[in-house]
């Protein structure tokens, strides 16, 4: 496969996740162990040497290093008969469930991350493992569905090279490449960031701090809804340019309201950026209304189009439209490393 080909790594991930439901249906004939803080030995050995999800997976690397708060027990790991994962399970809570699969797959290592509602599944995000002939990850290249489709005009992709000092895994370099569908195939939007894989820009650290200050300042002047949109793009704009980030939108009222102290109905913006360690700074608005039992239109969005196509996007939103004129009950901005 031509890992620079984008129409052959989402037609990859199409065959893979076409069959989702079957595979996830043998994942249970696995050996099985709970992802407690004192797992198995067999599984903590893939834990203590793991770094970037070279040999746990990216989304249950993520897992194993959530806070005390989340309850690990509902996760549980399956491992081949050699120690190498077969995938995971995680009941988010209700019907909603989450899976990530391992399998050597169109002569490659993958992992596929799928959510399930009841019966309905989605593959949010499908990972190529590419190893060296010591059997070695030494790159990680992620395709993210989530809310779009296969024929979308627009992908992203992550690329994240690894090196190795001695057992130890070390990150050389990590860039997430925005694709647009063009008469000649997938393009790179912005040039800049069209370079060899070997030749990947440096990441830019940006810790949001000064946003932060910033944004929780200037929203106090907010009167609208609007005016809190604008005001929250309008600093972000002042930020650094980062080939990195990803900014948000999530409003309405939340399909699973299991999570605690979250109101049935939500509207959050979004900016994220990397840190040193492959975790996140999240630069977040909040926003909650005194609606009690009423049905608000639920949006999920990305800059996938490019951050003023969002913002347009969310001021046109079914959402944004029905909240547009409520009465605020709480304006929050938080700034939050995972």
């Amino acid at each position: 496969m031509e890992f620079n080909n984008v129409s052959e790594l989402l037609e990859g991930m199409k065959t893979y996740c076409d069959s989702i439901n079957d595979r996830i249906s043998e994942l249970f004939s696995y050996d099985d162990f709970k992802l407690s803080k004192d797992p198995d030995p067999r599984l903590k050995a893939l834990v203590d040497k793991d770094k970037y999800g070279e040999y746990l997976g990216q989304v249950i690397k993520s897992w194993t290093d959530t806070n005390d708060s989340m309850n690990v027990n509902r996760i549980t790991v399956y491992l081949r008969s050699d120690d190498r994962v077969a995938g995971a399970w995680n009941n988010i809570g209700g019907m909603l469930d989450s899976y990530e699969l391992f399998e050597y797959h169109g002569g490659y290592h993958t992992g596929a991350m799928c959510n399930f509602m009841g019966q309905a599944g989605q593959c949010m995000k499908f990972t190529y493992y590419i190893e060296d002939d010591e059997g070695r990850v030494v790159e990680m290249l992620s395709i993210y569905g989530g809310m779009i489709s296969y024929d979308s005009d627009t992908i992203l992709i992550t690329r994240m090279l690894l090196g190795y000092d001695g057992d130890e895994t070390v990150l050389k370099r990590s860039v997430t490449l925005k694709y647009k569908r063009t008469e000649d195939g997938f393009k790179v939007l912005d040039e800049e960031d069209n370079l060899a894989v070997n030749d990947l820009p440096d990441r830019v650290i940006d810790d949001q701090k000064d946003l932060y200050k910033t944004l929780k300042k200037r929203v106090k002047a907010c009167k609208t809804l609007e005016d809190i949109v604008e005001t929250f793009f309008d600093v972000i704009s002042e930020a650094e340019e980062n080939p990195e980030e990803e900014v948000s939108y999530t409003a309405g009222t939340y399909p699973l309201n299991y999570l605690p102290g979250l109101d049935g109905v939500m509207f959050n913006l979004m900016r994220w950026t990397p840190t040193e360690d492959d975790e996140y700074y999240q630069l977040q608005i909040n926003v909650t209304f005194d609606i009690k039992d009423e049905e608000i239109p639920y949006d999920n969005m990305t800059d996938v189009d490019g951050v003023d196509a969002l913002k347009e996007a969310i001021l046109d939103s079914d959402s944004f439209q029905a909240l547009k004129d409520r009465k605020i009950k709480k304006v929050e901005v938080d700034l939050v490393e995972t």
